[in-house]
This record gives C-alpha cells, sequence and structure tokens, in this order.
C-alpha cells in the first residue's frame, strides 16, 4: 500500500476547498476544464467528491493523472466511443460497463481511495435499502464503477448486501456528501442546470452533425442482440413474441429511451438538491448540447468548463476571501 505523502497530510489537515463533481455522461468531461482552470487560478482543492462521471474525473484528478486522461479523450472519434461498450444481456443490465470504464481508467486499477492525494468520495445508491452511499475506502475502481452505473443501461454492482447503482439517481451534485470530508467552502459543478434531451427526432442535428447517434448506433445493437435471444425463445419454447419491429422506424431504442429518462431525472433532482444543500459557489457549464455518450466530443466539453470557471471566478475569490483568510496566497486574492 502506498504510503501517505506529507503533501497529503497536509491536505488532510487543512480540508477546507471542496469541489462537487455533478453526473452526466459524456457532459462530465466538462470536469477536466474546470478543475484545469480552478488550478491555474491558484485555487486549492482540498476534497473531491463525485457522481458517476463526475466520480471518474474526479478520482483522476486525485489521482494526479488529470493531464494524460484529458490527452486521451482529446483523441476520440465517434468510432472509438463505440468500441467499448460491452453488452451482456443480463436481466438487470444491457452492458457489464467494464469494457468503457477499463479503457477511461485503466491508471486507475492499483489505487485505492485511501492512498488517494486527496480527500475523495464517490455517490451510490443503494437498491437494496434506497440510501446513498458515500464510497470513501477500497478499490477506486470499483467505487466509480458502482457510482456510474446507470440503472437499467449497465449491471449493478454488489457491495455486500448492497446492489448499487448511478449516484445521480439521487444526488445528481453531491454537495451535500463535502460535509463529511470537513469542506469549508463548498463548490458544486452542475452540468444540469439547461434541460438536456438525449432524444432527437429523426433528420434534426445539432451543430449540423451528420453521423450517427452514439446512443441510437449502441441501442441498435443491443436490440438486434436481444432480438435473436427472443427469436431463439420462440424457436425453442413456442412462446408467441410482440412482433418483428415493423412499422417501429423513428421509434426510439431501449438505450435512448433509457439515457433520456435519466437526463430528465437529473435535471430536476438538481434544481431541487442544489435549492436545499448548502452551497457557496456553482459552476454551471453549458454543455446541454452533448449528450450522455457522446465522449468524441471531449473538446466542446473541456473548454466548456474552462469558460464556466472563469465566468464565477471573481465569486470564488470573494469566498475565498472573506471565509478563509489563510488562503490569501491564492492568486489575485
Amino acid at each position: 500500500m502506498r504510503r501517505m505523502s506529507s503533501a497529503k497530510s497536509r491536505r488532510a489537515r487543512r480540508r477546507s476547498l471542496g469541489l462537487a463533481l455533478g453526473a452526466g455522461g459524456a457532459r462530465g468531461l466538462a470536469h477536466i476544464g474546470v478543475i484545469k482552470a480552478l488550478t491555474s487560478a491558484g485555487i486549492p482543492i482540498d476534497s473531491i467528491v463525485g457522481t458517476s462521471s463526475g466520480a471518474l474525473v474526479g478520482a483522476i484528478y486525485a489521482a494526479g493523472q488529470l493531464e494524460n486522461f484529458e490527452r486521451q479523450v482529446r483523441h476520440y472519434e465517434w468510432t472509438d466511443v463505440l468500441t467499448m461498450f460491452d453488452p451482456v444481456w443480463p436481466r438487470s443490465g444491457l452492458m457489464s460497463g467494464n469494457k468503457g470504464l477499463e479503457r477511461m481508467a485503466a491508471g486507475l486499477r492499483e489505487w485505492r481511495i485511501e492512498d488517494l492525494a486527496i480527500p475523495f468520495s464517490a455517490v451510490a445508491v443503494d437498491l437494496v435499502s434506497g440510501e446513498e452511499i458515500h464510497i470513501r475506502e477500497g478499490p477506486v475502481i470499483d467505487a466509480i464503477r458502482a457510482s456510474a452505473s446507470i440503472p437499467g443501461i449497465f449491471v449493478p454492482q454488489r457491495r455486500g448486501r448492497k446492489l448499487l447503482v448511478d449516484g445521480a439517481v439521487c444526488n445528481p451534485v453531491p454537495v451535500s456528501a463535502l460535509e463529511e470530508l470537513g469542506a469549508q467552502i463548498r463548490v458544486a459543478v452542475n452540468l444540469h442546470h439547461q434541460p438536456v434531451r438525449e432524444i432527437i427526432q429523426t433528420g434534426t442535428h445539432p451543430h449540423g452533425e451528420r453521423r450517427p447517434r452514439i446512443a441510437s448506433r449502441v441501442g441498435d445493437a443491443i436490440e438486434t442482440g436481444l432480438a435473436r435471444f427472443r427469436k431463439r425463445g420462440r424457436s425453442t419454447s413456442g412462446a408467441r413474441g410482440q412482433g418483428d419491429g415493423n412499422g417501429d422506424e423513428g421509434v426510439p431504442n431501449l438505450f435512448e429511451i433509457l439515457t433520456a429518462s435519466m437526463s430528465v431525472i437529473e435535471y430536476e433532482l438538481a434544481r431541487h438538491r442544489l435549492a436545499t444543500d448548502p452551497v457557496d459557489v456553482v459552476i454551471e457549464p453549458d454543455v446541454h448540447g452533448i449528450r450522455a455518450f457522446e465522449f468524441h466530443k471531449a473538446r466542446q466539453a473541456i473548454e466548456a468548463g474552462e469558460a464556466a470557471v472563469a465566468s464565477c471566478l471573481d465569486d470564488l475569490r470573494r469566498q475565498l476571501r472573506r471565509r478563509l483568510p489563510a488562503l490569501r496566497r491564492v492568486r489575485g486574492g
């Protein structure tokens, strides 16, 4: 096990500014830009919590691997994204989720949360108890896997008696999780301040894009596989099916329905949680044009994160001066 560095010890004692990274699938790549802009401005991040893709980026930053991760995702094409999906056709999810996570977080395989440079927590939900779970120990990969398991799409993760799924089901902008990490100033990154509609009507593409939609392509592949299983079942059991899908052209597939439903839920929950949970500064990148699995739009997302920090930097510095006099070393403070 890695030993805690002296820098980590100093951070653990101070624990003053906490960053809560919200859920949003590929929109979560905006967190890269947010963190880059904060660190460039000399603003220290003393603790970090994340839900779903926020947990992924937060853990990568806490492990000191953000720069490498940014280089990796900036080169993604939409065809690369398709290779991340691993359909398994189980009852509990359409995909295992392991293939994409292994590719995006390969450098975290041997890490444990206890060994990260700053205090970190990943937010998930236990379907057995209905409770919000803050994962603060154990393998980093397992914590991210649990926090990002979108119900119906990815297989939930077993953790003892718990059955863990995406924390966005309960807390898409996990400001409340910063309290137990001792954060005195709470900064939230909300990727759902504008509604995102995952389903685009046939023939319409944002920004003039003509490439096939990721959700549509992945969903169609899943539907094809499921159709084979249904056909096999009818031939062996004699059961009647629901038809062969004729006349369904233009109807969203199951994958698109699930991602669109989660986006609606996350938008409404984010509004509610940010209105009730104590928060000092909310950073809101403009990522409404990026859908849940459009990881090939990394450059657009990262730039949106940087721009959002620039627009609220003065407010954040005022909070630091007012609440944390000891942090006047922040440039411009």
